[in-house]
């Protein structure tokens, strides 16, 4: 069931994923998400706000509370334009279209029908008014009622998974290593950094000779003495330690232990056959170490990370 937790922060929505992650253990859900991120995430809370609303009473009782809230606004143009004994059935009808003009969406169609009723009693159209007013409430709450909740998603505007997508999604860069998202939440700042790197074969990248993956780690490569080309060192060799140099937007926090990266190094242990084989790669050669990481230590440094208690 979806809480208001995994979607509070930036934080706890990337832990709520790898933990769901690595308690399916499902090769295919760990390929899309490090492979296709964004479609990965929206298709996951997409399926945990469905989860939420599976309840008939929760969307009922939301839909009920909204239908109440116009329906009661309706009713008050009503009354208030009642009080002010207008002298036309026209000035009337005006009136409850003004009150309720930044609420409701009025079609002027019928409204120019009515306006040639000028001469029929008030008090009589505002009985009828209020009794159409009732009709509508019941069918509206029936046919709410009737509808599946996979439909009413699809005819919302703002699609739901989107927003909250955009909420805690960050600012979508990921780091030049191992393609990790950037943790900050929101936009407002210009150090981009990660809790969680993840071995480089894992973002795709495997050695020139040997084509196997690299199991090196970000985290670890930035405090070692070892270089790195692509495009953006025009395909020239550059020191780690001195990556900001390239990079100088992203933060990477040095860990000779990588104790932090535990969960990264079970997944990769776990499926280097099989991201060997999606990457078009030779399985990456797995240290003796990694091999012995259980999935419950792996949930364990997973939490270390994100600061779970």
């Amino acid at each position: 069931m979806m809480t208001k937790e995994e979607f509070s922060t930036r934080m706890s929505f990337q832990y709520s994923i790898l933990l769901d992650l690595i308690s399916k253990s499902d090769f295919e859900s760990f390929k899309e998400y490090v492979c296709s991120y964004e479609f990965y995430v929206k298709s996951w809370t997409s399926k945990r706000i469905k989860e939420h609303f599976s309840s008939k009473s929760t969307i009922h009782d939301l839909e009920d509370k909204h239908l109440k809230f116009c329906i009661d606004h309706i009713n008050a143009a009503i009354k208030k334009a009642q009080r002010e004994n207008t002298d036309s059935l026209r000035t009337f009808v005006v009136k409850i279209c003004t009150e309720l003009g930044d609420k409701l969406a009025i079609s002027q169609d019928p409204l120019d029908a009515i306006m040639v009723l000028n001469n029929v009693d008030q008090e009589q159209f505002v009985h009828w008014l209020n009794k159409c007013v009732q009709e509508m409430t019941e069918s509206l709450r029936e046919k709410f009622k009737n509808t599946e909740f996979e439909t009413k998603l699809s005819l919302l505007h703002i699609k739901p998974e989107n927003e909250l997508f955009n909420t805690v999604i960050g600012c979508g860069q990921q780091c030049p290593f191992c393609k990790i998202p950037c943790d900050a939440g929101g936009e407002a700042h210009t150090q981009h950094f990660a809790a969680l790197h993840r071995p480089q074969g894992l973002g795709q990248f495997s050695w020139e000779n040997s084509n196997k993956l690299s199991t090196d780690i970000c985290s670890c490569l930035v405090i070692s003495d070892g270089y790195f080309r692509c495009s953006d060192t025009k395909n020239e060799y550059h020191p780690y330690k001195r990556y900001r140099e390239i990079y100088p937007d992203w933060n990477i926090f040095p860990d000779g232990s990588l104790d932090a990266s535990d969960y990264w190094k079970y997944v990769m242990n776990k499926y280097n056959e099989k991201f060997a084989k999606a990457n078009d790669a030779k399985p990456a050669d797995i240290p003796d170490s990694w091999k012995k990481i259980t999935k419950e230590e792996a949930v364990k440094s997973l939490k270390k990370s994100f600061n779970i208690k």
